[in-house]
């Protein structure tokens, strides 16, 4: 880019040369012209040029107006002086600056000018060959670009130190899994220096990671791989991760891909995490010391069983009996281990309030009056008052309460129907039933399954849930 310059001095244009060449029309040079003169006069650094030998300033672009209306404190910047203009503080900088350009034909420099800012100037002779006759001055304000470069610097000295000094472990690694960088917290928390750990890959051999159950995570099961393949962060992941010291660590982990923007390929991975092996132990050691009390209740009530059985032998095992059964059928219908647990302890009690009927009636050989059968429905309500003062996890009591229920409400004691009956007091009717009828009582012969199982088949929809039948009838053909 040169500047055209009158016999005054004036300048008249500006002429470019881009490089290349292209077919050129009338209207081109015009239009380049143009175009240039309107990319200097608006562009954000400071252009001026002062004659020479005068220093009279023939041209300023709208930043370097500014700055000499700003530095001066006048607008009208006609027949401006430069270098008279100058102030006596800046002046020999200014002359040093503008020798050099005369003998060199150029000069680059740093400035500090008005109120501390920094400038990045260039001044440059025209013509570069022959007589001076004028001397371009551009100037960038560096000010802006220090202060973004500081903060540049204080953020990142910022996220190192917070890198270097936070609790929670953090490990970057490349977009295939590998690590690049671990900072202190994952030291200590992994057992191995950072110099160690580069370029490991979170499936290494020596790093099996396993889930709460034991299980391991295999290939891309792995919680990073996971990010890896998918590209999808993951959250709160619980694993046991051995450790050098031969104890397996538990540590809550999450994982982000990292892109320069959205819709971009994954760079790297950020993984952060924490050690939770105490919280992890702890509550591994209560969910031992809660299994072991759950199996102290389950003797409890075993115990209890029996006790009740004791009066009334043609009824010995059968509360166990559908026990067993019924939690066969809870886990054929797809119940939860807790949902078959609480079947279980319901049905080992179903029969506690027989306690409370006389024994005579229990073993009667003929069939019960209305009188006595009124009687003997009251072992329900009598067995809930004591299930019910016992803090079950479950509402075992009322499972036990409901499972003489029926779906068209002709159960006892309240007349249920429905959906009113819990799902596995509707299990439990069955299994009891079930072992009722397969077995021997006082007032009637065992009847065998294809019996019992056709009545059942009958009785659904009425009496019986249709699934619970069905489930059980699986059971049955499963062996």
């Amino acid at each position: 880019m040169a500047l055209v310059l009158s016999r005054s001095k004036r300048m008249n244009g500006v002429w470019c040369f881009t490089g290349g060449f292209m077919p050129q029309t009338r209207t081109q040079p015009a239009l380049a012209k143009s175009l240039a003169n309107d990319l200097i006069a608006n562009m954000a650094d400071v252009v001026m040029v002062v004659t020479y030998p005068g220093f009279e300033l023939i041209y300023a672009n709208a930043a370097g107006h500014e700055q000499l209306a700003f530095i001066l404190g006048r607008s009208d910047l006609a027949g401006l002086n430069l270098r008279s203009a100058l102030d006596k503080s800046v002046i020999d900088r200014w002359n040093e600056y503008f020798d050099r350009t005369l003998a060199t034909g150029s000069c680059d420099q740093l400035h500090t000018g008005v109120k501390g800012r920094s400038w990045h100037l260039r001044l440059q002779r025209e013509p570069r060959q022959g007589p001076c006759t004028a001397i371009t001055i551009t100037a960038t304000d560096m000010t802006a670009l220090a202060s973004v470069r500081d903060q540049l610097q204080n953020s990142d000295l910022h996220y190192r130190t917070l890198f270097e000094t936070m609790s929670t472990g953090v490990v970057y690694h490349q977009a295939d899994g590998r690590v690049i960088r671990v900072n202190p917290a994952a030291e200590a928390i992994l057992g191995y220096k950072e110099a160690d750990m580069i370029g490991w890959s979170p499936l290494r051999s020596k790093w099996d990671v396993i889930r709460e159950d034991g299980s391991v995570f295999a290939g891309a099961e792995h919680p990073i791989m996971e990010v890896v393949r998918t590209g999808i962060g993951v959250d709160n992941q619980l694993l046991g991760i051995p450790h050098p010291d031969g104890r397996r660590r538990w540590i809550r982990l999450s994982g982000r891909p990292v892109r320069r923007t959205a819709g971009d390929a994954v760079e790297n991975l950020v993984v952060c995490f924490q050690d939770v092996t105490e919280q992890q132990e702890l509550r591994q050691q209560t969910i031992a010391q809660m299994r072991q009390l759950d199996r102290a209740l389950e003797q409890t009530l075993l115990a209890m069983a029996e006790m009740i059985e004791m009066r009334d032998p043609y009824t010995a095992g059968h509360q166990q009996n559908v026990a067993q059964l019924a939690d066969r059928i809870a886990r054929e219908m797809g119940l939860g281990e807790d949902r078959c647990r609480m079947i279980r302890l319901a049905a080992l009690v179903h029969d506690i309030g027989k306690n409370a009927i006389p024994i005579d009636l229990l073993v009667k050989p003929t069939g019960l009056s209305p009188l006595e059968f009124d009687m003997v429905k009251q072992h329900v309500e009598a067995g809930y008052h004591v299930l019910s003062r016992i803090e079950f996890a479950q509402p075992v009591a009322d499972i036990m309460r409901q499972h003489h229920e029926r779906l068209d409400g002709s159960g006892y004691p309240h007349g249920l129907a429905g959906d009113q009956i819990l799902l596995e007091a509707r299990i439990l009717a069955v299994a009891d039933t079930v072992d009722a009828m397969v077995n021997h009582r006082p007032y009637r012969a065992a009847r065998g399954m294809p019996a019992t199982l056709a009545l059942l088949e009958q009785s659904a929809g009425a009496h019986y849930d249709p699934d619970v039948v069905a489930a059980f009838k699986r059971t049955v053909q499963a062996g």
